[in-house]
C-alpha cells in the first residue's frame, strides 16, 4: 500500500457498527491482521499482550451479555479479545533464571500502552486491507467473570474486544477536538470556554446526524443545555466503579472467613 493510501486509511477511519452479515474475513486476512499487532512497538520488547481469537458461539453469546447485548456485535464475523498479559512475561523470567516481581502499577500501565498499540496496529491493518472494526470495551467492567470466561492465569487481564468485519454502509466519524487544542507545544495550555462551546456544539450536532436526524439550529442550541459534556460516560463509570469496589470488599470478607474458618471461599 502507498503511504498516502495508508494516511488515508488512518485519517478517514470511523467506528463500525452496521456489518454486512453476507461478508466473511478470509483467514488469509485475518492472520495478516493478528501479524500487525505481533509487530506493533513494546517497552523492552517485553510484549506483555496476548490477543484471544473467539470463534465459539457459546463463548461469544457470553461475551454478548457482558457487552450489554449490543447487536451489531453479532453481525461481526471476527471477534478478537486484547489481554494486558504480565503471566507470560513472569513465567519466562523464572524459566530463564529470573526471580522477581514485575507487578504493581507501573508494568500494568506499560501492558496497557502495549496492548493499545497492538490494538490500533489491528484497527489499521483491517482498513488497509478494506474492512472495518468497531473497538468495545466493555468487559474490562466484569474481570472475573471474563476470566472465568477465558480461563486467564494470574496478573492477565482482559481489556477490550476488536470486532471486524465489512461496512454495510459507510460509518461517519465522529467529531473530535481541533488540532490547536489537542496539539501543544513545550507545555500544556487550558482550553477557553470559546474553544470548549466551539467544540460542544460540534459534537452534538455531529452526534445528532449520525443518529439519522436532520437537526435544526435551534434542536443543536436545545441539545447542548440539555446535555453535559461526558455525563453519561461518567455516570456509567461511576457505578462500574462502586460495584467493583463491593466485589473487592466481598471477596476479600470471603478470604478473611476462609481464613479464620478453614474453609474455600
Amino acid at each position: 500500500m502507498a503511504k498516502a493510501d495508508l494516511l488515508s486509511a488512518i485519517l478517514e477511519r470511523a467506528s463500525l457498527i452496521s456489518f454486512d452479515e453476507s461478508k466473511s474475513i478470509s483467514e488469509e486476512d485475518l492472520k495478516k491482521i493478528l501479524t500487525a499487532e505481533i509487530r506493533a512497538p513494546s517497552a523492552g520488547n517485553i510484549q506483555p499482550r496476548t490477543f484471544i481469537v473467539v470463534k465459539d458461539e457459546e463463548v461469544k453469546e457470553r461475551l454478548y451479555e457482558l457487552c450489554e447485548n449490543q447487536k451489531f456485535m453479532k453481525a461481526a464475523p471476527v471477534w478478537i479479545t486484547i489481554c494486558l498479559d504480565l503471566h507470560r512475561h513472569l513465567k519466562a523470567s523464572k524459566l530463564t533464571g529470573g526471580d522477581y516481581d514485575f507487578t504493581g502499577i507501573l508494568p500494568y500501565t506499560f501492558g496497557v500502552l502495549d496492548a493499545a498499540l497492538s490494538l490500533e496496529n489491528m484497527v489499521i491493518a483491517a482498513e488497509a486491507l478494506g474492512h472495518g472494526s468497531v473497538i468495545i470495551g466493555s468487559i474490562i467492567e466484569h474481570p472475573q467473570k471474563v476470566k472465568e470466561i477465558f480461563n486467564l492465569p494470574e496478573h492477565c487481564l482482559a481489556l477490550s474486544i476488536l470486532y471486524i468485519g465489512h461496512p454495510k454502509k459507510k460509518p461517519k466519524r465522529s467529531e473530535k477536538w481541533s488540532y490547536k487544542v489537542i496539539v501543544c507545544e513545550n507545555s500544556y495550555r487550558n482550553i477557553s470556554l470559546k474553544e470548549l462551546l466551539e467544540y460542544w456544539r460540534k459534537l452534538v450536532l455531529n452526534s445528532l446526524k449520525r443518529s439519522g436526524e436532520k437537526p435544526t439550529r435551534k434542536d443543536v442550541e436545545k441539545a447542548c443545555r440539555e446535555r453535559s459534556y461526558g455525563i453519561a460516560y461518567s455516570n456509567h463509570y461511576r457505578g462500574i466503579c462502586e460495584k467493583l469496589e463491593q466485589e473487592s470488599d466481598a471477596l476479600l470478607d470471603g478470604v478473611r472467613v476462609a481464613e479464620v474458618t478453614g474453609c474455600e471461599v
